[in-house]
């Protein structure tokens, strides 16, 4: 009786140590897989209206960030500036604009080389979907 109380025991314990561990193993892969941004410049062609505008965005290893986006028909792009924060919790990136102070834009994590921007203003609904889609050059 001894002996299988013991042996009852001993299973339990591998069991809730063989669980453990692979939580601790998923939750290693789960962070693995939302810590795919990488700085550099990331650039496509966003709605804007009815038609698309150009849109290029350097994030630098300093948190610094500038955004250039070049309206249909022009050839002078709106430049902005601000430092960007990585939110892991969330896969997103966040700008902080120095020259605007009501637009928010944030950017989710797609794959290593793409990110997908989400723009709004205090006025404007936020963007979302894949026409939105900036790709790492």
């Amino acid at each position: 009786m001894k002996n299988l109380f013991i042996a009852t025991l001993c299973a339990s314990l591998i069991g809730f140590t063989s669980c453990s561990t692979m939580k601790q193993q998923k939750d290693e892969t789960s962070t693995a897989k939302t810590s795919t941004f990488m700085v550099g410049t990331y650039s496509g062609m966003i709605p804007s209206g009815n038609a698309k505008q150009n849109t290029e965005i350097t994030f630098k290893s300093d948190n610094t960030f500038k955004l250039a986006e070049t309206l249909p028909g022009s050839t002078d792009p709106m430049s902005s500036t601000g430092t960007w924060k990585y939110d892991k919790n969330s896969n997103k990136v966040i700008l902080i604009y120095s020259n605007i102070a009501d637009r928010v834009t944030t950017f989710t994590i797609v794959n290593d080389k793409t990110i997908q921007m989400h723009a709004g203003s205090a006025w404007t609904k936020e963007t979302k979907g894949t026409e939105y889609n900036l790709v790492r050059q």
